[in-house]
Parts: structure tokens; C-alpha cells; sequence
């Protein structure tokens, strides 16, 4: 039980800063001037439950074992893992901004692929050369569009 909380507040929390800083500045008008902003009512309710997330995570980490004898929802390999694959996309994400889209997408598959626990070198090299010549194929030939 304690594992689920963590998880549902973990994406109580995101949620609510998702909303926080792109979905309601960018969906919702701010006032005229001199009149209360549209924006603060729902504001103020995603920030309440983004606290209530944080503290279901926080109550959830610090709690007790329960009587299955769990010592942490959420195990110390998880929580590497989780680093590591965020790592890889946001490397990906700075190379598809600032190198090209097939950087982006040759590290996210063959860095996923390393994280995970592929050793093969054939299956690390073949992977993305096969799956972006597939993109490459479906985008630039059979759908006639550019991916940028």
C-alpha cells in the first residue's frame, strides 16, 4: 500500500505542476487590468494539490514498514534507474535541440539499451541504425514529410 501512494502522489505532483506552469498559463487568459486573474482560483487549487501530493509521498517514505515487512516502496535500484533514464532523455532532448533529430534518437535507444542491460554490441549498434532508417523510410518516402 505504501508503494502505491508513493507512486499515485508522485503523479499527483507532476500532474499538478504540469498544470501549474504550462497548462493553465497557456489556457487561461490572464485578467483585465485592476480585476482578479481568471488564473488564481485554479492556481491556488493545483498548488493545494500538489502540497497534499508531496506530503502523501513524503508521510509514505517516512511511515513504518507495515507487517509485510517492507523497508521502502520504492528500492534504491528503481530510484537509479529512474535517474538514468531520465538522463538519457534529457541528453536527448538538448541534442535534438542543439545537434539533430538523429543524435536524439540514436543515444535514446542505444543509452536506453546500455541502462537496461544490453551487452551485445550488434544489438546496440543495429537497434537504432535500424529503427531510424525505418523512421527515416516512413517520414521522408512513404508519408513525404520532414520530421523537423
Amino acid at each position: 500500500m505504501r508503494r502505491a501512494n508513493v507512486v499515485s502522489g508522485v503523479v499527483l505532483a507532476v500532474f499538478g505542476i504540469a498544470m501549474l506552469f504550462a497548462i493553465i498559463p497557456w489556457q487561461i487568459e490572464p485578467g483585465p487590468q485592476g480585476m482578479m486573474s481568471p488564473r488564481l482560483v485554479p492556481g491556488m487549487m493545483m498548488a493545494f494539490v500538489t502540497v497534499l501530493a508531496a506530503l502523501l509521498v513524503i508521510n509514505n517514505l517516512r511511515a513504518e514498514p507495515d507487517l509485510e515487512g517492507d523497508v521502502s516502496p520504492i528500492s534504491r535500484g528503481e530510484l537509479l534507474a529512474l535517474i538514468r533514464i531520465g538522463a538519457i532523455f534529457a541528453l536527448s532532448v538538448a541534442l535534438f535541440s542543439w545537434v539533430s533529430p538523429l543524435a536524439a534518437g540514436a543515444v535514446v535507444v542505444a543509452g536506453s539499451l546500455l541502462v537496461l542491460g544490453e551487452r551485445r554490441p550488434w544489438m546496440i549498434l543495429g537497434m537504432p541504425v535500424l529503427l531510424l532508417l525505418a523512421l527515416w523510410f516512413l517520414f521522408y518516402k512513404v508519408l513525404g514529410t520532414a520530421i523537423v
